[in-house]
């Protein structure tokens, strides 16, 4: 295992706690630094959908906010089965000589497409980082590393898409019986109903509110129409479909 960590044993599991996997990444990045942001973060909850539902709970290593960004609305979407980190690859420069690319983010969608995703601020896109990409990703596609090769920026970033994803990372935690009460108007809702309806259902206040959205971030809540999600945003259940 990387980092000396060890997978998680039975006796790890204290009060339902269940510690994530660790890392995957090939290529360990700073846990601090006074130049930019880095640090950890866990997505997965076995709930489904996305990386981060359909999956184990696993450490994600990160090394700009940007990245951050990008991780937790990529783990969220409903065709992306995997995603992994600091993923390794080799490349021929012009010398002859072969150098280690290590890609931020490398995705596996449900259809079997891996797409390898550089992740850079616009600003950073030129230099030898902007002589070499294109190289980097035509090896990285000719040599079936991966089906595709994306440069991500805060330019690509959908706002809705970045507020609603920070909003369900942060209720990922279960909440046992605020998730039974959400189901139970889950199962008994037709057509659209606002949040501020069905969390009035649940009888539970906030943590049901909550609850509403840990459905969303499984995939079996959905709401009608791509906004970010309060208590006004109407929703319908996937079944309805």
């Amino acid at each position: 295992m990387r980092n000396n960590q060890m997978p998680p044993t039975a006796n790890d599991h204290v009060r339902g706690f269940v510690p994530p996997l660790p890392s995957t990444a090939q290529r360990d990045v700073a846990l601090s630094s006074k130049g930019h942001f880095c640090g950890h973060v866990v997505i997965g909850d076995g709930s489904g959908r996305g990386a981060a539902s359909g999956a184990p709970a696993r450490v994600v290593q990160i090394e700009s906010h940007l990245e951050l960004s990008w991780c937790l609305c990529l783990s969220l979407r409903p065709d992306v089965a995997d995603l992994r980190e600091q993923v390794e690859f080799f490349w021929l420069n012009e010398q002859g000589e072969y150098h280690p690319h290590y890609f931020d983010l490398f995705v596996a969608k449900t259809d079997g497409t891996r797409i390898a995703c550089a992740i850079r601020p616009v600003a950073w896109t030129g230099g030898s980082f902007g002589r070499e990409m294109p190289q980097i990703a035509a090896q990285a596609r000719h040599s079936r590393f991966a089906d595709d090769v994306r440069l991500l920026t805060e330019a690509d970033l959908d706002p809705v898409e970045l507020h609603n994803a920070w909003l369900l990372h942060d209720v990922r935690v279960a909440d046992p019986l605020a998730d039974e009460a959400a189901a139970r108007v889950l199962a008994d809702m037709s057509g659209t109903a606002s949040f501020a309806d069905l969390t009035a259902r649940t009888g539970c206040g906030p943590t049901g509110f909550r609850a509403l959205l840990r459905l969303v971030r499984s995939g079996q809540l959905r709401p009608l129409h791509n906004e970010r999600i309060t208590s006004a945003t109407l929703a319908y259940k996937r079944s309805n479909l």
